[in-house]
């Protein structure tokens, strides 16, 4: 456990609060202005008194109180989490002075990204004794993927109608990067590899000649029954609720080359924030493609341009170990706007390549010289749209 003491404080005036001292001060002179006592007079002095001597005390409060002994423990270590999901962010505050309690404690959490400060809703809490300690929990939500900072913490101690507000920062980096949004795509999504592969002239799979055993696993919905294995099903713990199958792999099964456009071409033909927005979503869709191909156990090969000129490549098989490393490539990806460096991954891509290529992109109608790829089929914003069943965290 670290605890991290302020690296900095701050006392600052409470405006509304001044705005009532001198409200008060004001009912003072109109009292004492007046040369006979009316009870219009005596009301204005009295109300003067009351909330002068009330802001008065309550400052002297909060400066007793608000002695510097308040420690931050570092909040859970950076992570990762998915764009529109919620992320936890737990920070404790312990107050160590032995004399007074901290009173009316706020703090927030300052977050930065692609160079924007962000804060966090403030947390209260009324009171934090001696030697004791408080949590404050917010779950954030990140609106698009992409790295983010929490860079402190800003906390402060006060009491209603003080003028006085006292202020620690805590600062501190702890890095977190926010994946591309989960998408869930409708099942007829399959369907794409139908037409593609008849058009690219792949031959059907053999499943029931070429199949080989590799194991068995756990029964799921949509899984053939004919391959429950009953030996094996009547030992499981929950038998018959629980099953187990034999899984086979199809050599025969086809490569699926999935291409992700990342050229937003200049501003001229559709605007820049249109195309951006199609860009991120684009991304997400393209994960999302490339996850449910791999569990219907065709290979995937996923390549996207890069801004620096290289690109994103990766064999996908295993979805449960590889797409994460793919949500982590492409939480980083920049668009790019050499159209050309684009068109020559996927003309390159189409003349060495015996996949079935599915590319993603980013225009609803023809005009780039890679959508008119002889075997390349393109996957269009609104086609995407259609097809997107779910997304997580909305």
């Amino acid at each position: 456990m670290q605890l991290l003491t302020p690296t900095r404080t701050a006392t600052t005036l409470a405006r509304g609060n001044a705005c009532a001292f001198l409200f008060s001060f004001l009912c003072v002179l109109v009292g004492m202005s007046v040369p006979t006592k009316t009870p219009t007079a005596i009301v204005a002095m009295s109300m003067g008194c009351l909330i002068f001597g009330w802001l008065f005390v309550a400052t002297i409060i909060a400066h007793v109180t608000s002695e510097n002994g308040m420690v931050c423990e570092l909040p859970n270590p950076g992570g990762e989490f998915h764009a529109l999901t919620r992320f936890p962010i737990v920070v404790r505050l312990e107050n160590n002075s032995n004399r007074w309690p901290l009173l009316f404690l706020t703090a927030e959490i300052i977050t930065a990204c692609d160079g924007n400060i962000l804060r966090s809703p403030q947390k209260f809490i009324g009171l934090l004794p001696v030697r004791s300690a408080g949590e404050f929990a917010w779950n954030i939500t990140a609106r698009k993927r992409g790295e983010y900072h929490l860079h402190g913490l800003e906390a402060g101690t006060s009491f209603p109608g003080s003028l006085l507000v006292r202020r620690f920062f805590f600062a501190f980096d702890l890095p977190l990067l926010a994946l591309p949004t989960v998408y869930k795509l409708k099942p007829k999504t399959n369907e794409l590899l139908v037409g593609q592969r008849q058009a690219n002239g792949h031959q059907p799979s053999n499943a029931t000649a070429m199949e080989e055993f590799v194991g068995v696993r756990e029964y799921r919905p949509g899984d053939n029954p004919r391959n429950v294995c009953i030996a094996l099903s009547v030992k499981m713990p929950d038998f018959p609720w629980q099953l187990v199958v034999r899984e086979y792999e199809d050599p025969t099964v086809d490569e699926v080359c999935v291409i992700l456009d990342t050229a937003v071409p200049p501003v001229g033909s559709e605007s820049d924030s249109l195309m951006l927005y199609r860009f991120e979503k684009s991304i997400s869709f393209a994960v999302a493609l490339c996850r449910q191909l791999c569990e219907r156990k065709h290979p995937v090969l996923f390549i996207a341009c890069q801004a620096d000129g290289k690109t994103v490549e990766m064999l996908l098989k295993q979805p449960s170990k590889e797409i994460p490393i793919l949500e982590r490539k492409l939480a980083r990806i920049k668009p790019i706007r050499d159209v050309e460096a684009s068109n020559r991954v996927i003309r390159r891509q189409a003349q060495v390549s015996d996949a079935i290529l599915l590319f993603v992109g980013l225009l609803n109608e023809p005009g780039r010289g890679s959508h008119r790829l002889a075997g390349a089929l393109r996957i269009t914003p609104e086609w995407q749209s259609s097809l997107v069943s779910e997304v997580v965290g909305e």
